[in-house]
Parts: structure tokens; sequence; C-alpha cells
């Protein structure tokens, strides 16, 4: 969500030629993602026939023109189908290796990428932001009647990586932060109208928070502001900051803020379906301002990636931080991150719990088929993931398609817990 200049960025594209060409070749060293047998990991292969045909299903009604899924148990995949089209006005079809737009997934990646420099004691919780971001003293907040006033605690990492920071979106609501958000160019109906993450941070000094930080919580700007509270903390751009503490530690060798020309034939169009049931294309690959020619490097919602790739990034989070004897975290630290840390009364909007990045499944009517204690997130183009520490089970969608209905992620979760032959709950 962002606009940009492709020709102004091919001059570093060029510059850090040599560095992709290092980082691929590490990450191209990493071990495969294992594969078993079903039956090997307590599911039914006959049962997971039923996740393949809703998939089909699913494409051939027109939901979606094309998806690709995984999902794995104890740590090995034991499912994975791709169908559909890649690239409807080219007619590509969706593979394997496909380039997918994942937008808010992208939230817990970099909410990640915070806790590393926590552990690196570079970085604490609880201390405030304007350590960091000296433009953000004398932070004020809404109250009633319109009023500001300024706010009693400044805004934290922590509040950041639970979207309790105070902060809005701009591109959906009616609020006063979401109209000055607009007036400040911050934002659009879609696209971001800043350069980059440095100017939105600056821009936002000047706005109130939508309430005090920590009082609630409200999807926002928080990952956006968080990922550049990376950049500012640890002196490297965010993507050069991923790339070396996780896309490459972790053998995510197709994860890009802004896709190269050589891989630019595997990223595909994204759609919205009309009332009708036509499909209209909102992005086409070669010209998305959002992710060629990247300026703004957006912690909320700014990667693309392979579904395989992602996948691993969920295996590290499963395995307690240590995907093939690389730790990215402690077990300690992936702990507090996947708890509910909101407050008692407190929810999403969705009803769940909240960790450091990612929403929790909470015990009662609204888990749906998910364990409590359940993780997830999901992006605006459909796609979604859940890891499910009791059952040891994740579940990765990835569907180029906005404005997907949520039945659609629970009819395939449904399915694919329904084919689990030996729950350990």
């Amino acid at each position: 969500m962002a606009t940009k200049s492709i020709q102004a960025h091919r001059g570093r594209r060029l510059a850090h030629a040599g560095l992709m060409l290092c980082l691929a070749v590490g990450a191209a060293q990493a071990a495969p993602v294992p594969r078993a047998l079903p039956a090997a990991h307590g599911m039914s292969a006959e049962r997971l026939e039923n996740v393949r045909a809703e998939l089909n299903r699913l494409v051939e009604a027109g939901e979606f023109p094309g998806i690709s899924a995984l999902i794995a148990r104890r740590g090995a995949v034991v499912f994975e189908h791709v169908t559909g089209l890649l690239d409807v006005e080219a007619g590509t079809e969706l593979a394997a290796d496909s380039l997918l737009r994942i937008y808010s997934m992208t939230k817990p990646i970099t909410s990640v990428a915070a806790l590393i420099l926590v552990e690196d004691g570079k970085l604490l919780l609880d201390a405030p932001v304007t350590q960091f971001f000296p433009e953000w003293d004398g932070m004020t907040a809404l109250a009633e009647g319109g009023r500001t006033v300024p706010v009693a605690s400044p805004v934290t990492a922590r509040h950041l990586l639970m979207h309790t920071s105070g902060l809005s979106y701009g591109y959906y609501g009616d609020a006063i932060v979401d109209r000055l958000y607009r007036q400040a160019r911050l934002i659009d109906d879609w696209d971001y109208l800043v350069r980059d993450t440095r100017e939105l941070v600056a821009k936002m000094a000047d706005i109130p928070l939508l309430f005090p930080p920590g009082e609630r919580w409200h999807y926002g700007f928080s990952s956006d502001v968080l990922g550049h509270l990376v950049e500012r903390v640890s002196g490297a751009p965010l993507d050069r900051f991923m790339q070396d503490r996780l896309f490459r530690p972790l053998g995510m060798k197709d994860a890009y803020f802004d896709v190269p020309p050589e891989v630019v034939q595997r990223f595909g169009t994204n759609h919205i379906i009309g009332k009708d049931g036509e499909v209209i294309v909102q992005d086409r690959p070669g010209e998305d301002p959002e992710f060629i020619g990247v300026t703004f490097l957006s912690g909320g919602g700014g990667l693309v990636m392979t579904v395989e790739d992602y996948l691993r990034f969920c295996l590290m989070m499963a395995n307690g931080g240590d995907l093939n004897g690389e730790r990215v975290l402690s077990p300690t630290t992936v702990n507090l991150m996947t708890s509910n840390l909101l407050p008692a009364g407190k929810t999403t909007d969705a009803g769940h719990g909240f960790g450091l990045g990612f929403a929790v499944a909470p015990a009662g009517a609204n888990q749906g088929v998910m364990t409590p204690g359940a993780y997830y997130w999901g992006g605006a183009a459909g796609t979604f993931f859940w890891i499910d520490p009791t059952e040891q089970l994740i579940g990765v969608f990835m569907p180029q398609r906005i404005g997907t209905p949520t039945w659609i992620h629970d009819t395939l979760r449904n399915l694919t817990y329904a084919a689990v032959t030996d729950s350990y709950r």
C-alpha cells in the first residue's frame, strides 16, 4: 500500500544485486522441509482429500482464481496442493514456487524481528519509544468531546506489538483520527501515500492517538511503526535486517518486500470478485506499486513470498524459535509472544486474545475448531495461517482475493481438523 517510482528504484536494485545473490545462495543450502505420509503423523490421508476437493471446488466455483496450501503435523508436511491460476490475464498457472502477497501476515514476522532485538538487549518492551522516536515527545490522545489530552504513559514496543498503541489505520473506519490520517495524506482507500516509514512516523507526531496507549486493542499502523522502530534500533533497513536475522537462517529464499525482476514471472495478479462473480484484477505483477520499486518497507503488510517460505516461519515458531538448528528466538520469548496478554475483559474485534504479534484462540464459543492457545493471523488477500501447539498442527492457505469471506477460512480449518486421527486434547 504505497506510491512509489519504479524507475527511481532500479538503481537500488542493481546496488543490491550482489547481496541478494549471496542471500539466495545461503538460503538455498537450507535443509528441505520434511514430507511425510499423513498416517505416520496422525492424519487421515482419505480425509485430507476432502481439503483438496474443497480447494478445487472453491476455484471451480469462482471463489478464488487460485490457491496454494500446505498442512504440517509434528514438523512435517502431510498435505500440499496448488490449484488454479497465478495470473488471470496471462493465463499462468499457480505453482508451488509462486510468489504471493501475504499483506498482514507480514505483521507476525515484523513482531519476531522486534523480539530479536529484545533478546539482543537493544530494545525493552516497556520503555517509551520516544527513546528512538524523539519526534513523538508530547503525544496526545483523543478524549471525550473530541478534545485532545497529553498521554500519561507513552507508547511502548509492547503497545505496538499488541495493537494497543492508540494508532488507527485510516483506510477504513471514520473516526476523527482516521479522517486526520487521510487529511495528512498518510493513506487513501488502499495505498500508502508517504514515501517511507520514517515519514509516516514523523507525520504521526502531529496527530492524536485514538485513545491512551494500553486502553484497548485496535487494528492500525502499529506494525508499520514497529518496523521502523526495528530500523532505528538496529541501524539497518527492515528488509536487510529480516534477511540477515530471519530469512537467511530459516531458508526463506523467496521472501521479498520488492520483487526482483529475475523472479517477477512467478508473481501474479491480485483480485476482487464482483457481485456477479466477475474476477476483477486489482493489481498486476509488473506494475504493482506495493511490491515493485518499493520505498515504503511495510512491516504491517509489505511482504511477498512462497507458501513454503511462510511455512518455514511457522515451523520455527512451532518449534520454540528454532528450525534445523538455526535459533531465531528462545522458547521463553515464543511462549510470551503466543500467550494472550490482553487485560481481563479485553479482546480483539473477533473476540480472541492477543499476544506480541499473534491472535490467540480463546477457550469457549469463539475459538471454532482451534484448540485454546492456538495462534494465527491472516492477510488482506485472503491468506491465513494458524499454529496449534497442542495438536502440533500448522495450516497455511494462500489465495489472492481481496475480501475473502470468513466462512471459507472456517471451512478449510474444519476439514483440516477433521483429518486428525490422534488428538492430543
